[in-house]
């Protein structure tokens, strides 16, 4: 889940694809979508949140590694919404194209990832070939969605993630929310007491298929744990606010499960929200999934 402060196959082979995809000078492939558009957007994957923007004029590239637990058929879908100015808060074909030389733009592509470049990636990218035509509704709709099979074969890792966990959708919705709230209210707990390091064990499988999935170093790794507690440290302790605008969201076909903000300027956010004094407000991203056998959650992703 993308913040706005913004896998778990066997030990062994997990090591050696996390060692293999971090140090090859060759197998750091990265794919990205791209979207050109003067209209609000969601971006989904695999039926996941992960971009998304509600202002009238982007152009905006989305890493989609961390959603991608290996090779194969992936869904990418795109939401259309209605522009902050429309008076009947509905989508008309022009949001979408205005003309032939004004339309909008979403590209599917393959990069070799580069943290050295300005880019981030080496290659040139191919947009005539990577682009997903986009067509304008028909007449005006409350929103405007297309969607894609695209096809993944160059990773070289493969992560368990939450491949295999429970369907959430098979249990009460209430007793879910229930039990999201608590986990998210023990999360806050530990973030507004500055017990920094225990919230991070939390995250532990998180931040390992992280790892294998951005190829990561160990080393940077390290660098980056103790960057961010650094971070948290200064911006959570005392500022957690509580609970009192959220709603659960299940993401990824039933596997998933967040809260975040329903309305307003943070729509969309996790609901995990700390604010300093001087009103700086962040989001801590956080997606729950229940391992099968599991009685309790787990954090996979942000």
């Amino acid at each position: 889940m993308p913040t706005k402060s913004q896998n778990n196959i066997n030990k062994n082979s997990e090591k050696i694809n996390r060692q293999e995809s971090a140090h090859s000078t060759t197998g750091k492939i990265g794919y990205i979508a791209h979207v050109n558009a003067l209209s609000p957007y969601e971006l989904y994957l695999d039926d996941i949140l992960v971009d998304f923007y509600y202002g009238n004029n982007i152009s905006n590239t989305t890493e989609l590694n961390p959603y991608l637990l290996g090779n194969g058929k992936h869904t990418l879908k795109i939401r259309f919404l209605p522009k902050q100015d429309s008076s009947d808060q509905m989508v008309l074909p022009k949001d979408i194209i205005f003309n032939e030389t004004a339309r909008w733009h979403i590209y599917f592509s393959k990069i070799v990832s580069d943290k050295n470049v300005p880019l981030g990636y080496s290659n040139e990218i191919d947009y005539a070939k990577s682009e997903l035509k986009i067509q304008a509704p028909p007449e005006k709709v409350p929103f405007w969605e297309q969607t894609w099979e695209v096809d993944v074969k160059s990773l070289p890792y493969q992560v368990k993630g939450w491949s295999e966990s429970q369907d959430l959708k098979k249990i009460d919705k209430t007793v879910l929310q229930k039990e999201v709230v608590e986990y998210f209210s023990n999360l806050k707990d530990l973030l507004n007491t500055g017990k920094i390091d225990d919230f991070r064990k939390l995250c532990k499988k998180r931040d390992e298929e992280l790892d294998v999935v951005t190829y990561t170093t160990p080393e940077d790794s390290k660098i980056d744990y103790q960057n961010n507690k650094e971070k948290m440290l200064k911006l959570c302790p005392g500022n957690m606010q509580p609970f009192d605008n959220y709603e659960m969201k299940i993401y990824g076909n039933g596997k998933l499960v967040t809260l975040v903000i329903p309305n307003g300027k943070y729509k969309n956010w996790t609901a995990l929200i700390s604010k300093k004094p001087k009103g700086r407000i962040t989001s801590w991203g956080i997606l729950l999934h229940k391992p099968k056998g599991s009685m309790t959650f787990e954090t996979i992703r942000k």
